[in-house]
């Protein structure tokens, strides 16, 4: 009697592996059914940025939609060297139809975020209104870079000593305002005049007044600026 029940067992068994078996099969054949790519048309440029510090970001763009995105690797000729074989701009992702999907959805919207944060301006201003416009320790620049969000960088001309480049990147918006600030200042720069007057050390603690508030009022009072950091270094004592 023992014997036909193990038989019967074992046959239940091997049933269920069967059954386990074919249930693999065709879920394997549904993934591959449902498995697609797409190539994404993104400039070079923008690479580093949707890839991420280490490959952070598209990273986590994989393991999200579980799908496999790859960037071209650049070679002299600028042709990307994948075993896809894409192309300086292309992008692949591949997977299943909805991860796909959703993963070239955040590719392309992180792709137009960082189009508008990538707009330039260049322009110049004289370099003897370059140390008001860097301010004290920096105090001005990076106070514009704060209010408008903008990235500044600020060299002199290699062709013109008497010029400095300025250099802006940004959102339109970021680039429009930092610039209107900078030129804000160099104008005011530009219109000022050099006037060397002989006083009497003994008076000078009376012009500067209480913690200088002597020298502002005097400033504001002949047409200057009221702001103090854009006051600093007007009257020299």
């Amino acid at each position: 009697m023992r014997r036909p029940r193990s038989v019967s067992l074992l046959r239940l068994s091997d049933w269920w592996a069967d059954l386990l078996y074919d249930y693999k099969i065709d879920d394997d054949l549904f993934e591959q059914a449902d498995e697609t790519s797409e190539i994404l048309k993104i400039p070079t440029q923008f690479h580093p940025s949707l890839i991420g510090q280490g490959g952070k970001y598209a990273i986590r763009l994989e393991e999200k939609y579980a799908v496999k995105i790859t960037f071209p690797r650049q070679n002299a000729n600028a042709e990307g060297k994948t075993r896809e074989q894409l192309k300086a701009d292309e992008v692949l992702v591949k997977g299943g139809r909805k991860g796909v999907m959703g993963a070239k959805a955040e590719l392309l919207e992180a792709l137009e975020v960082e189009r508008e944060s990538n707009h330039t301006s260049e322009f110049t201003v004289p370099t003897r209104t370059v140390a008001r416009i860097l301010g004290k320790g920096g105090a001005n620049i990076n106070e514009i870079k704060d209010m408008t969000g903008a990235v500044v960088d600020i060299e002199q001309s290699p062709n013109d000593s008497t010029v400095t480049n300025v250099s802006l990147r940004g959102t339109k918006s970021a680039i429009t305002d930092a610039k209107s600030l900078i030129l804000n200042i160099s104008d005011s720069v530009a219109e000022e005049t050099t006037v060397t007057l002989t006083i009497e050390s003994k008076y000078h603690r009376t012009l500067i007044g209480t913690k200088g508030q002597g020298l502002k009022d005097l400033i504001i009072r002949c047409g200057g600026p009221t702001d103090s950091k854009t006051q600093a270094g007007l009257v020299r004592l």
